[in-house]
């Protein structure tokens, strides 16, 4: 049971809770209200999780790749890569626009992004079009296929009706496959929210004054004019320059104190165990919310499922779209797509990093220039050879043949390898 201030009526459906005086609500008959962007900006950890998503996400590079003969994956130099990395248009840089992608995935569920080409079908600008400004309409065109019309206002303020192959929709858990519509945690964290917003209030309540719970008794009945007269004057001493005032009671009123510090209703609980319901609801590990639940210990692994649990399914969204509507259709028969550099988030330490390349080139999996590369180290002549282990043989016919320079030797002179 919590104790919430008298909800405030929405509709006949939804009331407004608020966890800042001694009204005690059953938890059956809540109803919570809508939350919006601004309330979610309020609760810390829950901005927190979003920054931490959306500054993870816009920081990595996405290029454009296609596979040679042999499966290999190429970088290819195409403009596209500026727009997605650098400018996207005149007036954003490239980490803006993927961040706002990445939020209002989180919070509406839904990103938009307007596709402006010249007339010959290249792309000139890719616009970050605000959620609020989009309407969007279902048509059905004369070969009997569905689409949808997009309606928003540009960079420039002029009015734009777009089709649904000039606008990226990126849509996360969507009603049904074909509803442009999706659902973030604006809509299904909706009560979870609300309950933190109320312990900030509370918490803010309790560390701002006074902040008793109780009530005020007497044995004769107090007049309706005693009654307001008393209520002016009970708040007077609790607003304004006053509220650290000490009141009088008068005519036999007594106070009667009710226990309810936020020691006792254990508040400071009920915070952890709000934050990590909001990393659940968020998919992200409670530890990078909390810095006293981390461990140096498990870091790489942590790191590892931040990148498959949370990262991923924003990135794989974002990789198809693109694919799906940055593309030429020959460029997709040709085997062009688009792929984020996931690499910069799972980079070891310097000692790990060292010792990952030790083991490399003494195993001989890389030569010496390619491990100095890998630091950032210049090139130096003759850092180019493999080293091969020498205590090691191979087993034929039962017979344990060890390898040496002598048999290496003896095997190039006979043509071998």
């Amino acid at each position: 049971m919590a104790w919430f201030k008298k909800a405030r009526q929405i509709d006949e459906n939804t009331v407004e809770i608020d966890l800042t005086n001694d009204t005690v609500a059953n938890g059956d008959t809540v109803k919570f209200s809508k939350v919006h962007e601004s309330t979610a900006n309020k609760i810390v950890a829950l901005n927190s999780g979003i920054n931490l998503i959306g500054n993870s996400i816009s920081t990595l590079p996405i290029y454009l790749y296609k596979r040679d003969k042999n499966g290999e994956r190429v970088k290819v130099d195409d403009y596209r890569n500026h727009l997605l990395n650098a400018s996207p248009n005149d007036t954003t840089v490239a980490m803006n626009l993927k961040y706002n992608i990445v939020k209002n995935l989180i919070l509406k569920g839904n990103s938009y992004i307007y596709i402006r080409k010249d007339r010959t079908g290249n792309i000139l600008s890719l616009e970050y079009i605000d959620n609020d400004i989009v309407s969007i309409e279902k048509v059905v065109y004369n070969n009997g296929e569905t689409g949808f019309i997009y309606t928003f206002t540009d960079l420039k303020g002029e009015t734009v009706v777009a089709k649904h192959y000039e606008m990226i929709n990126l849509i996360k858990d969507n009603r049904d496959c074909g509803s442009p519509f999706g659902k973030g945690v604006l809509e299904t964290g909706q009560e979870l929210i609300n309950i933190a917003k109320a312990e900030s209030k509370f918490t803010f309540s309790s560390l701002e004054g006074v902040n008793l719970k109780g009530f005020l008794a007497t044995a004769t009945k107090l007049s309706r004019d005693a009654k307001e007269n008393l209520k002016e004057s009970w708040k007077k001493f609790y607003t304004g320059s006053d509220k650290n005032a000490t009141p009088v009671l008068e005519e036999g009123l007594m106070y009667h104190q009710l226990n309810l510090k936020p020691s006792d209703i254990e508040l400071i609980k009920s915070r952890e165990f709000t934050i990590k319901q909001i990393a659940l609801l968020l998919n992200i590990p409670f530890s990078y919310l909390v810095d006293s639940a981390s461990s140096y210990n498990n870091s790489q692994e942590e790191a590892l499922r931040f990148l498959k649990q949370t990262l991923n399914p924003y990135i794989r969204l974002i990789e198809e779209n693109f694919n799906k509507l940055l593309l030429t259709e020959a460029e997709k028969r040709e085997g062009y797509f688009f792929e984020f550099n996931t690499s910069e988030l799972l980079k070891a330490s310097p000692k790990e990093q060292i010792e990952y390349l030790d083991k490399a080139v003494k195993g001989g999996l890389m030569t010496l220039a390619e491990a100095r590369k890998k630091l950032n180290l210049p090139y130096l002549e003759g850092t180019d050879i493999l080293l091969v282990p020498v205590n090691m043989a191979t087993i034929s016919k039962g017979n344990i043949n060890v390898i040496s320079t002598s048999n290496i030797d003896n095997k190039l002179k006979e043509g071998g390898e």
